[in-house]
């Protein structure tokens, strides 16, 4: 008992460590990004409803902030969640509409019930043009991991 009992403990301390930071793949190289490397960039909000939440104030950082940081280049990312659901998304549109990697809600940690820790984010209420299916396909939350192409 006394052994399931510190398995358990091990598993729930892994998976909030592990919901503390994303995979960013690039060249081949993996690059491991934390909430605390996030908050070292400058934050941005957006005010938003998407698919799955009525309308908050999003905060986080723009991917062009965050892809400038580690010199990223490619034309792509691909966006996996912690279920395995993934997306891909043309660089330059992340870029048009200064969509962030979002992982506070209402000045509050996104928790994983929640769509966290990270979660992609468009401002669609500002943009008619973003008010259909497609973006909320790019809204990815629970994200793990980020490709390069």
């Amino acid at each position: 008992m006394y052994y399931k009992a510190l398995f358990f403990l091990f598993v729930l301390l892994s998976a909030s460590t592990h919901a503390e930071s994303l995979t960013l793949n690039t060249n081949n190289k993996n690059i491991s990004i934390s909430t605390e490397t996030l908050r070292k960039l400058p934050i941005h909000k957006i005010r938003t409803a998407t698919n799955y939440t009525s309308t908050a104030i999003f905060s986080g950082v723009r991917f062009s902030d965050l892809f400038k940081l580690y010199d990223i280049k490619g034309n792509k990312i691909r966006i996996y969640a912690l279920d395995d659901y993934s997306y891909s998304i043309a660089i330059d549109e992340l870029y048009k509409y200064n969509a962030i990697l979002a992982y506070l809600k209402n000045g509050e940690k996104i928790k994983t019930s929640e769509l966290g820790p990270f979660v992609s984010i468009f401002p669609r209420d500002d943009h008619p043009e973003l008010k259909k299916f497609d973006v909320d396909a790019k809204t990815v939350w629970q994200i793990s991991r980020i490709e390069v192409k």
